[in-house]
């Protein structure tokens, strides 16, 4: 038996019964796995937000939703929770960057990043709650003193890239 599950069935038999009921227990798992299913990390947020609340007005035992989830589901449910992918893969880099201290690797860092925000692909919030604020602005000092020319040049098209020169 992990630890996990000893102190779980611990905090289980410490506690009072909580009165549930059994339709909303089973409606909290179809959510659970409604948000698995979708693979969206702002429902999944909701579905959290939903949760907490149900299980603090007693309607649902937190603790027995969890274990009634497998081990997998309760990953990927974790991982919903969790920033984005793309979040996580901007604050490497930008991290990365601050190592370098280059202005011109973080300018064309900062562009990625703007152009994936307007894409709807990443929300700068994610960003920074996974690289921390201090390190945010470490990185928008070195892009502030990238170059201009740096920053402004367009996206190589993939037509301009794979032309024979002749």
């Amino acid at each position: 038996m992990s630890n996990n599950s000893l102190a779980t069935e611990c905090v289980q038999a410490i506690r009072s019964r909580i009165q549930t009921d059994p339709a909303t227990h089973l409606e909290c798992l179809e959510f659970i796995r409604a948000a698995i299913a979708k693979n969206d990390h702002e429902f999944a947020q909701q579905i959290a937000a939903i949760l907490k609340d149900v299980c603090q007005r007693g309607y649902a035992d937190r603790v027995a939703i969890w274990l009634e989830l497998t081990d997998i589901e309760r990953q990927q449910f974790q991982e919903l929770l969790g920033p984005p992918p793309l979040a996580r893969d901007f604050a490497r880099r930008i991290r990365e960057t601050i190592g370098y201290q280059s202005p011109a690797v973080a300018g064309a860092v900062q562009t990625d990043l703007e152009r994936a925000i307007d894409r709807g692909e990443v929300v700068a919030a994610d960003v920074v709650e996974v690289v921390g604020d201090r390190h945010f602005l470490e990185f928008q000092e070195l892009v502030a003193r990238c170059p201009k020319y740096f920053t402004d040049l367009p996206a190589p098209s993939i037509e301009a890239a794979t032309k024979k020169i002749s």
